[in-house]
């Protein structure tokens, strides 16, 4: 006897269901049907405006063709998925609308959302402005630590103001990044003579405040939370930094080794927390088929996809954290004439160069590059006021653009050796094994020991 139905299992972006379809019923009534039975009502948007079925990595059936004659089987697994629309291409009959409409959607034409974010850049312009004149203006007073650190309190409720209240983000985004410098001027100008100075304990007060503001910016802005957050994280590693250099009495440059090392290391942790701050879904390993169909359950892409853009955001966030505090370090570390630091500096830039190697995403890339090549920088205005350090300085660039270049047209020609490769991982390696020995020099240890022995 011939079945009249076809038991079939259907999979939906949020569901599967197993359903018994007639074989003389058409796909085209079947289809809405199976959307109402899944709970998919409501899931097309406008680029999706309808429902097909397919199976896995086919097309689309034709609606019009019934369950028999598309040569459906029992137990098969069937997927309903949005339809895609159809781009239509544009006809014109005039040529000056077509140029005209042409000139209007190319890229780079000017458009709304850039006119709204230049005005936003100077509006960030003219309050960080405002926050400079501000403690210019009030220097040698103790009115400068306090309007400045109340200009920052009044520029951050109003970004969070903007932002939760009135729905627009940018523009509170906008007023809390001009409040960074004003919260930064608040701590600089806190310690008597009540100027703007970078000795220790004025560069204490502002990381503090910093912190403190970047605390507070990431709970109001929320959607923003990587940028301030890791701003807050570059600042309280400089405040301990200061602080410990302000209460010890040590030179700066052995707490400020230890900061660049450790920085150096956090940086590997980086991808695993943003994959649990973000909140991303771990697979998990069955232990047996039957495990595996029980716990089988169907993820939704675009939450997926969302989930994946915040664990990114969050990456980079805490790389350029570290990365800023890395080289605040290196920076304070080149205060000292002694050419351990300067050595240390060195193998630090080319490691943080090194590993951006690691990294696919183009913003986490830019952040280890960056961070690499101001370490490299800082060390070639050493490398200028110390004694015939200028020639050094211009070998090296000239080394160093020599090898860019290089670099550039094997790329240009798609040319990729895995000996280059397995090379510049032997040297990140190595790299990475001399920090300590050089942090021990900054440091001093090995005079210690010997002086002991």
């Amino acid at each position: 006897m011939i079945s009249t139905t076809r038991r079939i299992t259907v999979v939906t972006p949020r569901a599967r269901v197993d359903v018994a379809l007639p074989v003389q019923s058409t796909l085209a009534e079947l289809v809405p049907q199976l959307v109402r039975l899944s709970g998919a009502e409501g899931q097309a948007s406008p680029d999706n405006p309808g429902w097909v079925l397919s199976r896995l990595g086919d097309s689309p059936f034709p609606p019009g063709l019934t369950v028999a004659a598309i040569g459906l089987r029992d137990g098969e697994v069937l997927h309903l998925s949005p339809r895609e629309r159809q781009v239509v291409p544009l006809l014109f009959d005039d040529v000056v609308d077509a140029i005209a409409s042409v000139a209007a959607t190319k890229t780079g034409a000017w458009a709304g959302h850039i006119a709204r974010r230049s005005a936003q850049l100077a509006a960030v312009v003219a309050l960080l402005g405002a926050g400079v004149l501000l403690a210019a203006g009030l220097s040698g007073t103790w009115f400068a630590p306090a309007s400045c650190g109340a200009f920052a309190l009044v520029l951050l409720l109003t970004g969070g103001a903007l932002s939760r209240a009135y729905g627009d983000s940018g523009s509170g985004v906008a007023c809390a990044t001009a409040g960074v410098g004003a919260a930064l001027l608040a701590g600089l100008t806190a310690v008597p003579p009540f100027a703007v100075s970078l000795d220790v304990a004025s560069l204490a007060a502002g990381l503090a405040a910093l912190t403190a503001y970047g605390v507070l910016a990431a709970v109001l802005l929320s959607d923003r939370l990587p940028w301030f957050g890791g701003l807050a994280v570059a600042a309280g590693a400089g405040t301990i930094t200061s602080a410990i250099v302000l209460l010890s009495g040590v030179p700066v440059a052995g707490p400020a080794a230890v900061l660049t090392a450790l920085m150096t290391a956090l940086a590997a942790l980086a991808p695993m927390l943003a994959l649990r701050l973000g909140k991303l879904p771990l697979p998990r390993v069955p232990a047996d088929i039957e495990s595996f169909r029980a716990e089988e359950e169907p993820t939704l892409g675009p939450d997926v996809l969302d989930q994946t853009a915040s664990a990114e955001r969050i990456l980079t966030g805490l790389l350029a954290a570290l990365a800023l505090a890395g080289v605040g370090g290196v920076f304070a570390l080149l205060g000292d004439d002694s050419p351990w630091p300067a050595a240390l500096s060195g193998v630090l830039g080319v490691v943080w160069l090194l590993r951006s190697r690691s990294y696919a995403g183009t913003a986490q890339r830019l952040v280890l590059l960056l961070a690499g090549l101001a370490m490299l920088g800082r060390l070639g205005a050493w490398l200028i006021a110390w004694q015939h350090g200028t020639l050094v300085a211009v070998g090296v660039l000239v080394v160093a653009a020599v090898l860019c270049l290089a670099h550039a047209s094997r790329v240009r020609r798609g040319l990729r050796s895995p000996y280059w490769s397995r090379m510049m991982d032997i040297a990140e390696f190595l790299g990475l094994i001399a920090i300590v020995p050089l942090v021990g020099a900054v440091l001093n240890v090995y005079e210690v020991v010997r002086g002991v022995l």
